[in-house]
């Protein structure tokens, strides 16, 4: 990694775009294991995984990753001979901040291939100015595609697919006229139609003359940014993409099983690449023939041992021979017969478009997946009809139009780039470089092997071909056929145009903007949802939509543009609005919106030398008026009101009053309105308390995975005396201050000015006063000032529902944090239920101790990060809701179990607290431990925060009668003889460190329980029977994974258990036996290999041998012992196998098109 961090700071740091304090400290990048090799072979999101372990920045991860590539390049890690997308690029050319940066060579070409083609039409003068009149670069006559980090892949195909003019033609045809108009209004938050930009982004490589982006495509197939930076397989992308398409043309195949040609003909993309094989099945003896039908996008052929194509299509299409063990079963009228038979592949049906998929990649068992670099030879024309003898010659004859290159000596690295027959010559498509190529680059270079290095010795040749596209030849001159303009859809080529045209406006407005300012007219609804208008003449984190904004010359009268554009754009006469912009105000010079738009005054009067500014519209619909009579002439004042709520810890912006007087503004003739206004207001405000009322009954109410998060910043009312309640018994006094300048706050005065803001507040009675941190708002200014981000989760795995996304001051106390939180869940009583976790930076998960009260006493400590490298506080806290108060918990011993069938099988959650003055003994302990099981009855009963395991097993009858019957068993002990039966097992990810029962009666560290550990009660293991006991052991059993390059290759997962085991008893009979403990069939463990452990010894049991001579030759009998010093040294018999709730493939190693 301090390579990486070499070239981060040397070849590609630009401090105009990174912030050089967050890059990485080098002692924390020492720490990292992982050489070049293994960050070359990582995926995308591995890498971003390991990023962040070392400490770095995430703003900062598309940098390495660039870095990384440049130095797996001259490394040899990725490509050769200048096949690369990053081999001498700065930070500018790649920076995702210049969206039309080429990342490779010039993205500057033209198109005269395509215009000598278009023969069939001419373009008008908008279409033909869709693309940009730049400089154009000699010799290169096709455009290429920008890679947005690592879509060369995706580049390749794309190239591949758009200059085959028959599949061109069918994505013009797709209608998406529905889509162009929704991208044009942008009032419209339109969905992504992957056709519609698929239309767009060929259109611009037909009549565009510079390398096009993807971006709209990739954002079509519902990907992130980050996936841009993910490397997938081409191939994977190929089907997939197709796939799509076809159902987006209507295709009903949802399977390989009752297709018809009928349904094949229907669909335009499956007719030109879905071919049919049969895999059949033939028993010469009996004459029995049996066949299945299997659609195809490409046929994947054997290059290792394989010299050729035909050589691997002979080895598709060899026949098998099923003999001795792998006799054919045939079963006829109840009887099963097994034969000798011939099993095989033959072609039914080939498409016009054959794609060949070669399958350059392997799997190492002692190096994992490899790529194959053999020489394999490809040709200009296939024949095929050796593998269809009685096809016309004209339908098993194909010429090769396209070759998709991967560039790289390993399978997780690399660069994808094609060779494409265009207009009777080949030419190279490298993303953003188009090149004309020989029919040596296209053949020998591709085939593998070996070349001879500067140095005169032999290297192998890493830029292979991975996937080929034939083409029929009798269907190759329709299939490849000039696609003119008329062709381009109408709506697409005129939405690019319109685009340009934007582009050239937004220049030209862009040249002329020191002419022009722009307003932004709002209501006091948004400054409801945007305090910060009140102070400024425009916030610069809000985005305007066009209907809200106005670009006007400065010199123009501003009343009458602005009315007219009010009464356009929002509907609101001309003869009920009263307009308001912000300036200065008093002699401190703090800015307010509080002067009237009158007639007179400019634009750039109103501006004050800004470029921008928000112009608030008030109407009778929207604010209070009210008329003061007079002699004096009449005059327009503006009162903003806000209402401060103690309960909710926030100041909530209510409205604007409006007051028309012609004398001066006395607070007494007014107040009395004004406060029945905001009583008014008060009411409306929503109340959305029951959004988290009883959010930490989640796991046991509802299904976790359909629970949506719940975020909200507000802390709505949650008593039944709340001030947000829509009416009241008995009016409670209202009071309001003036808010002054920098959070000071001043007594109503005898006037009021234009601009004022009145902070108003109910009193509070009937409330417990330590709910209410800060009484008044004056004092809720300290809690303004320390706000810090936290957002507060349940916590419960592995979905931790967000509770609230809020500030909260710093300095908050754990027993205000208990309040808080008791009061969001509805239950403010039962505050001292709530206790809190720690965020682990490093897992992304709660840590896991618990936070003390008296360890961390405020917020700023429990956000404080448990390890010391980490520096910055957390913004995440974890919750949980106890059976027992915190204060009886942190002066007990707190014990928190699970209770396990015979099955190894977890049947219920349960909590016990022993006081400090008892010895824990086994008496003692499972004495509580079977009276409290009694008492609760049901799981979720015991723990409001444990999910009942009795009412999740209803799914599966039988196992939960095999619980309710264990349930029983442990209900039914003697609280007093219990220890006899029962023992507590210390387990943590998948290992037994701990056992205490009658014969291990040692006392724990520190005389109490870890709240690290996983602690479960069981009964204790019962001996073979018929079996003597010395000659039986009783031994832990684990299951697990072998993991390579990790100093300790063993990774245990699952629930592990003791079982007692035969000196004399035989592996097979031992697997049996385990299987029949565990519940499972004997196939489901057929494949586990069983193995004697001890660190990162990994010794595989000999199916032949009895299992004592194996056990006590591997170490002796007491290293299987737990309660070991250090716990990781003793050794256990381990069951090698997937971990059963992870046998599924990684996402990112599946690319997958959303939409």
């Amino acid at each position: 990694m301090l390579h990486v961090l070499a070239a981060v700071r040397h070849i590609f740091w630009n401090d105009a775009m990174f912030d050089r304090s967050l890059l990485p400290p080098e002692a924390s990048l020492e720490k990292c294991m992982a050489n070049l090799n293994d960050l070359a072979t990582m995926t995308g999101h591995e890498r971003v995984a390991l990023f962040s372990e070392c400490g770095i920045h995430p703003s900062l991860h598309p940098v390495f990753i660039r870095a990384l590539h440049f130095i797996t390049a001259h490394h040899s890690f990725g490509v050769e001979r200048h096949q690369t997308i990053h081999a001498h690029l700065t930070a500018r050319q790649w920076s995702p901040c210049i969206r039309k940066a080429p990342l490779l060579a010039q993205s500057l070409v033209n198109s005269n291939s395509f215009m000598a083609e278009c023969t069939g039409g001419t373009r008008s003068a908008d279409e033909a100015s869709v693309s940009t009149t730049s400089s154009q670069i000699k010799g290169m006559i096709y455009n290429g595609l920008l890679n947005q980090g690592a879509t060369c892949y995706l580049n390749s195909l794309l190239q591949t697919l758009f200059h085959i003019s028959e599949f061109r033609w069918i994505i013009y045809q797709i209608p998406t006229v529905e889509e162009a108009a929704e991208k044009r209004d942008t009032s419209i938050k339109a969905m992504k139609s992957m056709p519609y930009a698929l239309q767009r982004l060929f259109c611009l490589l037909q009549t565009g003359n510079e390398a096009a982006d993807t971006t709209e495509l990739t954002e079509s197939f519902g990907w992130s940014s980050n996936d841009s930076f993910v490397q997938h397989d081409v191939h994977e992308l190929t089907c997939e993409l197709l796939d799509k398409l076809e159902i987006k043309l209507g295709g009903v195949r949802k399977s390989d099983n009752g297709f018809t040609m009928k349904e094949i003909e229907s669909n335009a993309i499956s007719k030109l690449f879905v071919g049919v094989l049969e895999n059949f099945v033939r028993v010469v003896e009996v004459g029995y023939y049996g066949a299945r039908e299997q659609l195809f996008y490409d046929l994947q052929l054997v290059v290792k041992g394989t010299a050729n194509i035909y050589d691997s299509l002979d080895r598709f299409f060899q026949v098998e021979i099923l003999d001795g063990k792998n006799k054919y079963c045939l079963e006829h009228d109840g009887q099963k017969t097994y034969h000798c038979a011939e099993k095989g592949v033959r072609l039914k049906l080939l498409p016009p478009i054959l794609i060949l998929h070669l399958a350059r990649f392997d799997y190492d068992p002692q190096r994992g997946e490899t790529k194959v670099l053999s020489r394999w030879a490809y040709y200009r024309e296939l024949d095929l009809s050796r593998y269809m003898p009685h096809a016309p010659k004209d339908e098993v004859h194909y010429t090769l139009c396209s070759v998709l290159v991967h560039a790289g000596s390993n399978t997780g690295f690399g660069h994808y780039f094609c060779f494409i027959w265009c207009s009777d010559q080949w030419y190279r498509f490298n993303d953003g470089a188009v090149t004309s190529a020989t029919l040596r680059d296209v053949f020998d270079a591709n085939f593998g092997g070996s070349r001879v290095n500067y140095w005169g010795s032999e290297a192998p040749s890493v830029a292979n071909a991975y996937m080929l596209v034939y083409i029929r030849t009798s269907q190759l001159s329709y299939i490849l056929r000039p696609v003119g303009s008329k062709d381009v859809p109408s709506h697409v080529m005129q939405q690019l145009v319109w685009e340009r045209k934007e582009r050239e406006k937004r220049l030209r407005e862009k040249t002329e903007d020191h002419l022009y300012g722009r307003l932004y007219f709002i209501e006091p609804q948004d400054i409801i949802n945007e305090d910060e208008f009140l102070y400024c003449r425009r916030p610069a984190t809000v985005q305007f939509p066009s209907q809200r904004t106005l670009r006007v010359l400065l010199s123009s009268e501003a009343l009458p543009v602005f009315n007219s554009f009010v009464e356009e754009k929002l509907g609101i006469p001309t003869s009920e609005q009263l307009l308001w912009y912000a300036a200065t105000r008093g002699k401190t010079g703090r800015v307010c919106i509080h002067r009237p738009v009158a007639g007179g005054l400019t634009v750039s009067d109103i501006l004050c030398g800004e470029k921008e500014c928000c112009i608030l519209v008030v109407s009778s619909s929207n604010a209070q008026h009210i008329e003061l009579d007079g002699d004096g002439k009449l005059e327009y004042d503006l009162i903003h009101h806000k209402i401060y709520v103690p309960l909710q810890l926030k100041v909530v912006f209510l409205g604007c009053t409006v007051v028309s007087r012609r004398q001066k503004l006395k607070g007494a003739s007014i107040f009395e309105a004004m406060e029945r206004f905001v009583r008014s207001a008060m009411g409306k405000i929503p109340d959305a308390s029951g959004r988290t009322r009883d959010h930490h009954l989640i796991g046991s109410m509802k299904n976790v995975g359909d629970v949506k998060t719940l975020v909200t910043a507000s802390f709505e009312s949650l008593f039944e005396d709340s001030t947000l309640s829509g009416s009241h018994d008995r009016k409670r006094q209202l009071n309001a201050l003036v808010e002054e300048e920098c959070g000071t706050f001043s007594p109503s005065q005898q006037y009021y000015h234009s601009g004022d803001v009145l902070v108003w507040q109910e009193a509070t009675s009937g409330v417990d006063a330590r709910n209410i941190f800060y009484p008044d708002v004056v004092s809720f200014q300290h809690f303004l000032k320390r706000r810090i981000p936290l957002e507060i989760k349940l916590n419960l795995s592995p979905s931790y529902p967000t509770l609230v996304d809020t500030q909260l001051a710093d300095d908050m106390t754990y027993e205000q944090l208990q309040r808080y939180v008791a009061c969001l869940i509805g239950h403010p009583e039962d505050y001292d239920h709530i206790r809190f976790t720690m965020h682990n930076p490093e897992t992304g998960l709660p840590y896991f101790m618990k936070g003390r009260r008296c360890d961390r006493p405020t917020l700023a400590k429990l956000l404080s990060p448990p390890v010391q490298r980490c520096v910055s506080l957390s913004r995440c806290l974890y919750y949980e809701y106890c059976k027992y108060k915190v204060a009886e918990i942190e002066v007990a011993h707190s014990l928190q179990f699970k209770l396990f069938s015979g099955c190894v099988r977890p049947i219920g959650e349960y909590w016990v607290l022993v006081p400090r003055e008892i010895q824990i003994t086994p008496k003692e302990l499972f004495s509580r431990c079977v009276k409290e099981v009694r008492e609760a009855k049901y799981p979720e009963d015991t723990n409001s925060l444990g999910t009942s395991l009795l009412a999740a097993s209803d799914k599966e009858p039988q196992a939960g009668d095999s619980n309710q019957t264990e349930l029983d068993y442990f209900m039914g002990l003697d609280p007093q003889e219990a220890w006899r039966t029962l023992r507590l097992v210390d387990v943590w990810c998948g290992r037994i460190y701990n056992v205490f029962d009658k014969d291990h009666t040692q006392p724990f560290e520190r005389s109490t329980f870890e709240e690290s550990a996983e602690y479960r009660i069981e009964a204790l293991p019962k001996p073979m029977e018929g079996v003597p006991l010395q000659n039986q052991s009783v031994i832990q059993v684990h299951h697990f994974t072998s993991v390579r390059h990790r100093p300790n290759p063993v990774e245990t997962h699952g629930n592990p258990f003791s079982i007692y085991i035969g000196h004399d008893e035989m592996p097979p009979m031992l697997l049996k036996r385990i299987a029949l403990k565990l519940g499972l069939s004997e196939a489901a463990v057929v494949d586990w290999k069983m193995a004697l452990v001890k660190e990162d010894c990994v010794v595989e049991v000999l199916p032949s041998v009895p299992m004592g001579q194996q056990l006590f030759s591997f170490c002796e009998e007491r290293c299987y012992q737990p309660n070991k010093q250090p716990p990781m040294s003793m050794a256990f018999l381990g069951l090698e196998h997937a971990p059963l709730s992870k046998r599924y493939a990684k996402k990112e190693d599946k690319v997958v098109i959303h939409n």
